[in-house]
């Protein structure tokens, strides 16, 4: 796959994954995220997918911005996308900042998020 292609479609799944609507549905988050899903948070904190599935749809989504979009393949099926967020939460007056990282697995017909990493970080 054509790696300009392959960075407008990672980025644009990232993208939804970080929209209210996708947030607040256990089918969305569901079909974007592999069964074996990992996630290590900004916070330090880990989860699976499950905890995910469970987790998000309860929370007020937060307002994401995203920048900076990086791809790279990091063998067939499977490719690496970095960026950095700004993240204003719910709960918080403040802003939050990390950098970002996620891969991703073409399963069958569709590329699906298998692990994701937040990195807290200064503000840009």
């Amino acid at each position: 796959m054509d790696s300009i292609i392959l960075k407008q479609q990672l980025t644009e799944l990232e993208q939804l994954l970080v929209q209210p609507a996708t947030r607040l549905s256990v089918q969305l988050l569901d079909s974007y995220l592999a069964d074996d899903f990992y996630e290590i948070a900004a916070t330090g904190r880990c989860f699976g997918k499950a905890d995910v599935l469970e987790r998000l749809p309860t929370e007020a989504p937060p307002v994401i911005s995203q920048q900076d979009f990086e791809c790279r393949v990091l063998s067939e099926g499977l490719a690496q996308l970095t960026y950095r967020a700004t993240i204003q939460r719910a709960e918080c007056d403040g802003l939050s900042y990390s950098v970002r990282s996620s891969i991703w697995r073409f399963d069958r017909e569709k590329w699906q998020m298998i692990f994701h990493q937040g990195t807290a970080c200064e503000p840009f």
